[in-house]
C-alpha cells in the first residue's frame, strides 16, 4: 500500500508541473509583451525631448511604468494612484508633467549633461507582476559655433607638387565629423594621401590633407572624363550624427596663375587632343597663316607710320 501511495502521489507530482507550466505558458501569452522603447540617437541641446514606450498588456492590467536616465528613477506612472504621475528629481533632468503619461515622457531645455542611457520598466498588475525593461541610449548635441572653411597652403600646383589643405570648425560637442573630397570622390587614407586632426580647446577642430604626388590624384580625377579640364574641387564635409551636415569647398589649378599646365604634363593621353587624332598638319597650317596675318598688320602699321612722320 505504501509503494502505491507513492507511484499515485508521484504522478500527481509530475501532473502538478506540467499543470504549472501550462498556466505559466498562457498567462505569458495573454500578459506582457512586445515591449518597445524609443529614445532618439541625438538631440539638439536645449530642445524638448518625448521618449516612448510601447507594450501590449493583452487582457493584463498595468501596474506601473517607470523611466530610468542611467539607473536613476525620474519618472513613474501607477494609474491607481492620483495623480499617477510623478517626478524624481536627478540632475539636468526635467520632465513636462502635462506631457507624459503611461506610454511617453517629455524632458524640457534638455543639456549634454543628460546624454546617455535611457531605461523604461513596465510592469503588469498582479496576479504575477510581469516586469520587463528595454533601454538606448541619446546623445544632446550642441552645434559648432562656425561654419566649416577650407584653406589651400597654394591655389596653383604644378604636377609634381603636393596637395596641402586645412578644414577647420568651430566647437561643438561632440566633435564633429571630417571628411575630405576630391572633385566629390571620398579621399581615404593611404600611403599617398595623409588626414590628420587636431582638437584645439574652446577652438574647434582642424583636419589636415596631404596629398601627393599630384600627379597620381589627377589620374584618378581626370582619367575618366572626355575633356581636359585644368582645375578640380576640394571639400571638407562637416557632421554631426544626423543633425548637422555642413561643407565647405575651394578651388585648385594647375600651374602658375598666368599660365595652365600642359596635358603632355599631366601625361594625359585625351583621344580628342589634336595631337593624339593625326590633326597636327591642321595646327602647322593655322600657325603659318596667323604668322603672315601678323607680318602683314606690322607692315601696314609701320607704313602709315612713316606717312606721318614724312608730313
Amino acid at each position: 500500500m505504501t509503494k502505491k501511495r507513492k507511484f499515485v502521489h508521484g504522478w500527481l507530482n509530475i501532473v502538478s508541473l506540467y499543470c504549472i507550466i501550462f498556466v505559466l505558458q498562457f498567462v505569458s501569452v495573454i500578459g506582457l509583451q512586445g515591449l518597445k522603447i524609443f529614445v532618439p540617437e541625438a538631440v539638439i541641446v536645449h530642445s524638448n525631448v518625448t521618449l516612448a514606450c510601447q507594450y501590449d498588456l493583452e487582457k493584463a492590467s498595468l501596474y506601473s511604468v517607470k523611466w530610468y536616465f542611467e539607473s536613476e528613477e525620474f519618472y513613474r506612472y501607477i494609474p491607481t494612484e492620483t495623480p499617477p504621475g510623478r517626478i524624481f528629481y536627478v540632475p539636468g533632468i526635467l520632465v513636462e508633467p502635462d506631457r507624459s503619461d503611461s506610454t511617453s515622457v517629455t524632458l524640457k531645455d534638455v543639456t549634454r549633461d543628460v546624454s546617455g542611457v535611457y531605461q523604461c520598466e513596465v510592469s503588469e498588475d498582479a496576479p504575477l507582476f510581469h516586469t520587463d525593461i528595454r533601454q538606448a541610449k541619446m546623445q544632446v548635441v550642441e552645434l559648432p559655433d562656425t561654419n566649416p572653411a577650407v584653406t589651400l597652403v597654394k591655389r596653383f600646383l604644378n604636377p609634381s607638387e603636393t596637395l596641402r589643405a586645412y578644414c577647420t570648425v568651430g566647437t561643438s560637442y561632440p566633435t564633429a565629423n571630417i571628411t575630405w573630397y576630391i572633385n566629390g570622390r571620398r579621399v581615404y587614407k593611404t600611403p599617398h594621401q595623409r588626414i590628420s586632426y587636431q582638437i584645439y580647446e574652446n577652438k574647434g577642430i582642424t583636419s589636415g590633407l596631404e596629398v601627393f604626388p599630384l600627379s597620381q590624384i589627377l589620374q584618378d580625377v581626370f582619367q575618366s572624363t572626355t575633356s581636359y579640364q585644368s582645375n578640380f574641387d576640394v571639400m571638407c564635409e562637416v557632421s554631426i550624427f544626423h543633425i548637422y551636415n555642413k561643407n565647405a569647398i575651394e578651388r585648385v589649378y594647375f600651374g602658375d596663375p598666368s599660365a595652365s599646365v600642359s596635358p603632355n604634363l599631366l601625361n594625359w593621353e585625351d583621344a580628342t587632343h589634336p595631337l593624339r587624332n593625326g590633326n597636327s598638319n591642321q595646327i602647322i597650317v593655322a600657325n603659318i597663316l596667323s604668322y603672315v596675318i601678323l607680318i602683314q598688320i606690322f607692315q601696314i602699321i609701320w607704313s602709315r607710320t612713316r606717312e606721318i612722320s614724312f608730313l
